[in-house]
C-alpha cells in the first residue's frame, strides 16, 4: 500500500477513535482494530499516531513491543477538535478534489477578515452586528466547498462592507474575498 498524505492519515484516525469512544468510552484500540479496515499502512499508522499524541488528541498505551504501541484513545482535546468541524477541516482537510482545491484561498482569506474585525474602528451594536455576520461567514466557509450557499455568502460579505465606512482600509480581505468569489463564481 502506498503512503498517504499525513493529513488524511491523522483525520482518518482521529474520525475512527472519535467514533469509537462514543461507543465504548473507555475502550481503547489496539493497532491491529485500526489497521483491520485496510485506510493506511502499519507505516502510517505509526508515525502519525506518534504525532497525534505528542499534539496531545490521542492518548496512547506503549507496551513492550516498541515502536509499536499497544493501545490508543482519543483524548478530551482530540474530540473537541473532531467537533470544530472548521479548526478539523483546516487542520485535517478532506482530500481536496478540484473543487476544494479552486477555492481553498477563501477560508484563509475569511480568517483575515476575522483578525481586521477584531480591530475594525466601529463600535455598539455595528460592531456586534459587524462581528457576529463575520462569524457567520466563517462558519458557512467551514462546510465542505460542495454545500457552500452562495446566495449566503454573498449576502453575508455585502452585510459586512455595510458595518464599515471604509471598509477598503478596514477590511481589506472582504475586498479579496470579493474578488477571489467573482473570480471562480461568476
Amino acid at each position: 500500500m502506498s503512503s498517504q498524505h499525513p493529513k488524511s492519515v491523522r483525520r482518518r484516525l482521529l474520525t475512527v477513535l472519535y467514533e469509537r469512544y462514543f461507543e465504548e468510552p473507555l475502550d481503547m484500540l489496539s493497532p491491529q482494530d485500526l489497521l483491520e479496515d485496510g485506510s493506511f499502512s502499519r507505516e502510517d499508522l505509526l508515525a502519525n499516531m506518534y504525532y497525534l499524541s505528542d499534539r496531545g488528541l490521542v492518548e496512547l498505551m506503549i507496551g513492550y513491543n516498541p515502536p509499536m504501541f499497544a493501545a490508543a484513545r482519543i483524548t478530551a482535546k482530540g474530540i473537541d477538535l473532531v467537533e470544530n468541524h472548521y479548526e478539523f477541516n483546516l487542520l485535517f482537510p478532506v482530500k481536496p478534489g478540484e473543487q476544494e482545491e479552486d477555492m481553498a484561498e477563501l477560508p484563509l482569506l475569511v480568517e483575515r477578515l476575522v483578525e481586521e474585525a477584531d480591530y475594525a474602528p466601529v463600535d455598539g451594536e455595528a460592531r456586534h452586528s459587524l462581528l457576529r455576520d463575520v462569524q457567520y461567514l466563517r462558519d458557512e466557509v467551514a462546510r465542505p466547498v460542495s454545500r457552500w450557499r452562495t446566495e449566503v455568502i454573498t449576502t453575508v460579505i455585502r452585510w459586512i462592507g455595510e458595518h464599515v465606512q471604509d471598509a477598503e482600509e478596514s477590511l481589506p480581505s472582504l475586498i479579496k474575498i470579493r474578488n477571489h468569489l467573482r473570480e471562480r463564481l461568476g
